[in-house]
């Protein structure tokens, strides 16, 4: 039987001498990378004929057990063919586009009879025409808002023609709509606003304002005026908005910046796109398995998915020559590419119009690269803000799995006791909104019913407290509260939720095993440790133990301070004060000389005598 190594090198050896793509598949036959090649006999064989490596191809060719391959006519047809495989099996050495449901879209709901401007998540209906994504959520929802209001276009969804017993809707009674409901435009009138919306949102401005200007003459000319004048209004907003958004680029016309960051799997990578010198908007992709992938590999996949392939995704043939007469005439790149003369090839003659891809040539170009880098670092922080929103979201609703917490958890309060051996005894509370602290709502307390160490005692005290005082002021009480102790403070805590009737679910937090008592009959639940829910119960006790120890400190301090200081004669506020700033502490106080006491401003001799003498029992 021929081995694996001997049966790949007969298929490579006979591989065409022609363009294409390859499958490389692992032992399983998974697809774990797809390429390109003029000769895909020359470019396999490489991977196998080359001693200088990369880390990615060694890897690579050690997982390699077959190879399958797909001829084409030319090049580009096999750069093509590249990308739509690289989308269907996902290979994990090929950088992917990531299809991130996070960002929000602006969708024109093309496959309605009186199509709407609107705001989603999902790009599940195929009718529809997407624009987007934005990293702004509230961004968004103002563009939606913005071109509703200066296009007037149909916001509600009810069905029309409207039937005899129903009235038009508000907008319509406060002329924010062109009333469709009631015949005052066309359906066909109607829908030349809506091609002349979805034009706006890609940028294509002044070709809008052309086509806006010569049906406002056609109106005219008609003498239907009042239909006119919406139309001037129209135009009079669209010059309005466009001047007050425009970022200018002191150099070319049409062009697209693009630059990208790569953090660990996941690169980022920015689009500027400027029309007559404007910046019209930005458009974000998000790859996965960067870490196999050279920043330039990034940036070539993109242009084959975004610009190669506006044709493609088109429709029909208007909407096709509109996605293509929006295209650049240069494209600035942050890394050069391998494939530049091809693509761009290409991308002219799709285009009938020449288009260069080029790296940053001035101090413009290279100004512009900085600024898409800043706000890669700016949506950076936004993703991992989002990421750990998430977490702390599941986590919340994981807690839900413990017995008796049967409420979303969105409001968490923890106590905690902090004293030695029941001197200076305090306890805290902090406050946990939906996972993260809320500290204008952090209380601290003094226990007032023990003098002697009793952490379960001083617990029912000061939680008693607590929740006397949101019933006498009539406020909400947590959905969850968290003791940090054992079954001993559960059992305490658990009085008080019988004394005053509550509903709120108690738990506790043992910290040696990290052990959760719910119940104090029951034994206790243990979570894994890299349960999501465990570490928001461990981050809301350490957080109430951190503030605990800060009060205790305070409170144990001052009592020092009094109990020692305040009993010497003839010493009052203003030179405790003093002694405390210049010596720091009572224990450095104590250990003085009469003249190091004496060399403090504003003791004197004889106050630096009776200090030294009251601890010294001279």
């Amino acid at each position: 039987m021929t081995n694996p190594s001997t049966r790949l090198k007969n298929k490579v050896a006979n591989l065409p001498n022609k363009p294409g793509a390859y499958m490389m598949k692992d032992r399983s036959g998974e697809i774990i990378y797809v390429g390109k090649a003029l000769s895909l006999k020359k470019r396999v064989s490489s991977y196998f004929s080359r001693t200088d490596r990369d880390p990615k191809t060694s890897i690579l060719t050690k997982n390699i057990r077959d190879i399958d391959y797909i001829v084409t006519d030319s090049e580009i047809e096999a750069l093509i063919l590249e990308s739509t495989l690289i989308k269907e099996h996902k290979p994990k050495f090929n950088v992917q586009l990531k299809d991130d449901k996070r960002y929000p879209y602006i969708a024109v709901t093309l496959g309605e009879d009186y199509p709407r401007v609107v705001f989603t998540r999902k790009l599940s209906n195929p009718h529809n025409r997407y624009f987007g994504p934005y990293t702004d959520a509230g961004a968004a929802r103002k563009i939606v808002h913005t071109i509703n209001r200066i296009f007037k276009l149909k916001t509600c969804r009810r069905e029309l023609p409207l039937k005899k017993s129903e009235r038009p809707c508000i907008n319509f009674q406060m002329k924010r709509c062109h009333g469709i409901c009631q015949n005052m435009m066309s359906r066909n009138e109607y829908n030349r606003l809506i091609e002349n919306a979805a034009d706006f949102l890609n940028g294509n401005i002044d070709p809008v304002q052309k086509n806006l200007k010569e049906q406002m003459g056609e109106y005219s000319r008609r003498m239907e005026y009042e239909k006119a004048a919406r139309i001037r209004d129209i135009i009079n907003d669209i010059r309005r908005f466009s001047e007050s958004q425009k970022v200018y680029a002191p150099i070319g016309q049409d062009q697209d910046y693009l630059a990208l960051s790569i953090e660990r799997s996941e690169a980022i990578l920015v689009i500027f796109e400027f029309r007559n010198g404007a910046l019209l908007g930005r458009k974000i992709s998000i790859f996965e398995n960067a870490r196999y992938s050279k920043p330039e590999e990034i940036v070539q996949a993109l242009i084959v998915d975004y610009y190669m392939r506006k044709s493609e995704l088109s429709r029909d043939k208007d909407e096709r020559r509109k996605s293509i007469s929006n295209m650049p005439r240069r494209i600035i790149t942050q890394y050069g590419i391998e494939d530049k003369r091809l693509i761009q090839q290409h991308l002219t003659v799709m285009a009938s119009r020449k288009i260069t891809i080029t790296t940053p040539r001035t101090a413009n170009d290279r100004g512009i690269i900085n600024m898409i880098l800043k706000n890669i670092e700016i949506l950076k922080a936004e993703r991992e803000s989002y990421k750990q929103h998430l977490d702390k979201e599941a986590g919340l609703s994981e807690l839900m799995s413990i017995p008796g917490i049967d409420t979303f958890p969105e409001i968490i309060e923890c106590f905690d006791i902090s004293n030695i051996q029941g001197k200076s005894a305090v306890a805290s509370m902090v406050r946990f909104k939906n996972g993260k602290p809320d500290k204008s709502n952090y209380r601290r307390y003094r226990i007032r019913g023990y003098d002697s160490a009793n952490d379960p005692g001083m617990i029912h005290e000061v939680l008693g407290r607590r929740v006397q005082h949101l019933i006498n002021e009539g406020l909400a009480l947590p959905d969850l509260i968290v003791i940090d102790g054992g079954r001993s403070q559960l059992s305490r805590a658990y009085e008080i939720a019988r004394d005053f009737n509550l509903d709120t679910k108690i738990v506790s937090l043992a910290k040696r095993f990290e052990e959760i008592y719910h119940d104090p009959a029951q034994g206790p639940v243990t979570l894994p440790a890299s349960s999501r829910a465990l570490k928001i119960l461990q981050n809301v006790r350490d957080e109430a133990h951190r503030f605990a120890i800060a009060y205790h400190r305070k409170v144990r301090d001052a009592d020092l301070k009094k109990s020692i200081l305040d009993n010497i004669p003839d010493i009052g506020e203003t030179k405790k004060n003093l002694l405390l700033q210049h010596m720091k502490s009572v224990e450095r106080i104590k250990q003085s000389s009469v003249d190091e006491l004496e060399a403090i401003p504003g003791i004197g001799k004889a106050t630096a005598r009776k200090i030294y003498h009251f601890f010294h029992g001279e």
